[in-house]
């Protein structure tokens, strides 16, 4: 009896000299050790669930306690309570695998959170985006898997087999559109850029009517820096026959989720598939004068976003792949359907933007 009253009274001592403490003891114990709490971490930034990538938001100072909780939100595990340690981390799924909708920004305490074993920490301060990505204050955008990533988008253009005449063109015009909305495009044609450190600066790749063997010969190490790339958490963006590639290479046709098989060619209509943010800016149907592609081996995954021509051949698809995303739209034969509405501003741009977490305008 004496030895319990010795641990009571010592216990009432701590509590009244860290009433923090005693905050935060009360407040895990009310509320149990839920699925996805980590014990002793602090995070410096809530992170969305797995439907959505949220807008990341500073944590506030960190209750002490023996473990946090989770409870599953509209949009993600959100956690209810920080849980103690030097170095902050999030719970075991913290992080968004995709989806849309916005995730609900877990409260974590302290000011040096870490990534969990499968969540990554943010740190910017935005709101969230309708279609799961955000803007931080410091210009970069916090990708479909959470990281932070930067402005930054290249256009490749190399093409070892069919050369289409309107690339420039449409290098041009992408360009353009991406200065208008914040974004540095770069354009090349240097194969040495697939390696790990060549991508590592970019938020998106365009592969812009890259036929043939774009990335050298046989490209497999390339083809797979790129995959690792996007299930890293770019995004990939492919345009006319850049599905017309190492059609040798399963990988590669996976990647992109289908491969040319040929073409019609005049004038057809165009009609977006279902509601998604790559095509809200684009009329419900429209005419194109273009080549409209016939597609193999199509990923039954794709999720269909334009249609073309009387059999309705799926001619624009998105996917979430890994961490990243992947977009693909064939239209773009001809100079004057990049210099002319709507496809840069109603298909390419919204493409590119979506494929990086962020926003459609």
């Amino acid at each position: 009896m004496q030895d319990r009253t010795k641990e009571l009274t010592s216990s009432w001592r701590v509590m009244r000299r860290f009433p923090a403490l005693a905050r935060a003891m009360l407040l895990a114990t009310a509320l149990g050790c839920g699925a996805g709490a980590t014990p002793g971490g602090t995070g410096a930034a809530g992170v969305s669930g797995s439907a959505g990538v949220g807008a990341s938001t500073a944590g506030t100072s960190g209750g002490v306690g023996t473990a946090g909780s989770t409870m599953e939100g509209p949009g993600g595990s959100m956690g209810t309570a920080g849980v103690t340690g030097t170095a902050g981390a999030t719970g075991a799924a913290g992080a968004s695998t995709g989806g849309q909708g916005s995730g609900v920004a877990g409260a974590g305490g302290g000011a040096a959170g870490a990534s969990g074993t499968a969540g990554s920490a943010g740190a910017g301060s935005a709101g969230a985006s309708a279609d799961g990505g955000a803007l931080t204050d410091g210009g970069s955008t916090v990708g479909p898997d959470g990281g932070t990533h930067g402005n930054k988008i290249l256009i490749y253009t190399k093409a070892t087999g069919f050369v289409h005449a309107s690339t420039p063109v449409a290098a041009a015009q992408i360009t353009k559109a991406a200065a208008a909305v914040g974004l540095v495009a770069e354009t090349s044609a240097d194969p040495t850029k697939f390696t790990p450190a060549g991508l590592a600066p970019y938020a998106v790749i365009v592969l812009l009517a890259t036929t043939g063997e774009p990335f050298g010969s046989p490209g497999t190490m390339q083809v797979q820096t790129l995959i690792d790339w996007v299930h890293a958490g770019g995004g990939l963006v492919a345009i006319e026959n850049a599905d017309h590639a190492y059609d040798s290479n399963v990988a590669y046709v996976q990647l992109i989720g289908g491969d040319f098989n040929g073409h019609s060619a005049g004038t057809d209509t165009c009609t977006v598939d279902g509601v998604h943010p790559t095509t809200m800016h684009l009329p419900a149907t429209f005419m194109v004068t273009d080549e409209i592609y016939y597609t193999l081996m199509f990923r039954v995954d794709n999720q269909v976003v334009l249609r073309c021509g009387a059999d309705k051949r799926p001619i624009a698809w998105v996917r979430q792949e890994g961490g990243g995303r992947v977009f693909y739209e064939a239209l773009g034969h001809n100079d004057a359907e990049w210099t002319s509405p709507p496809l840069v501003d109603g298909l390419v741009l919204p493409g590119i933007l979506w494929s990086m977490g962020r926003a459609v305008p």
